[in-house]
């Protein structure tokens, strides 16, 4: 089940929140996105939902340079944490994966990128994270047939604790350390800690 975040249809009815469906061509311009017909869309950041066969829309949608270095000659898309493409500036990919998790993945990617966004913590090195995803990578070619996209099945937990470190939260998110041991993780041992 997805859930909104707090305020967000008061905050699309104000016009904080713009939709948009691109029917013809567009283009990003400085201030947001500009289409065909000469109509313009100011924006702090542009969601881009290519729904089904994305793959192939992200392709159709990045200008080259970028959009040959979409995938590496395996066919996957290296991205750091699973979102973030260490060789293409200033964009972000979340949800782009396929695991039995998704939604629960999807959702603390969203919140890595959100803290990423507002400056919490540094991204390391392009080499730094060309060598975590080329890892990650490796072990998701050996351990499933789903290796086209981020499929983290295998290494949920260990991705996870990653990110939460990455954001400077507690890796062990249970009370205790017998919880941290025999009861399963769930969406709600994620939550924001205050």
């Amino acid at each position: 089940m997805a859930i909104l975040p707090e305020n967000f249809f008061p905050l699309a009815d104000k016009g904080y929140i713009a939709f948009k469906r691109a029917t013809s061509k567009w283009w990003f311009y400085e201030r947001g996105v500009q289409f065909e017909d000469g109509s313009k869309l100011e924006a702090d950041d542009v969601i881009l939902a290519t729904g089904f066969d994305g793959n192939q829309k992200l392709k159709a949608i990045i200008p080259d340079p970028f959009r040959s270095l979409l995938e590496y000659p395996s066919g996957m898309m290296p991205l750091y944490r699973g979102t973030i493409n260490p060789f293409i500036p200033n964009m972000a990919f979340v949800g782009y994966i396929e695991s039995v998790s998704n939604l629960h993945t999807a959702e603390i990617r969203c919140k890595w990128l959100s803290q990423l966004v507002d400056d919490k913590f540094q991204l390391p090195s392009v080499e730094n994270m060309i060598q975590q995803t080329r890892k990650e990578m490796e072990i998701m070619m050996q351990t499933t047939r789903f290796y086209k996209r981020s499929c983290i099945s295998t290494f949920s937990i260990n991705h996870s604790d990653e990110i939460c470190e990455e954001m400077g939260w507690r890796s062990w998110r249970k009370k205790s350390w017998i919880d941290e041991l025999f009861s399963p993780y769930t969406s709600q041992d994620y939550g924001e800690e205050k």
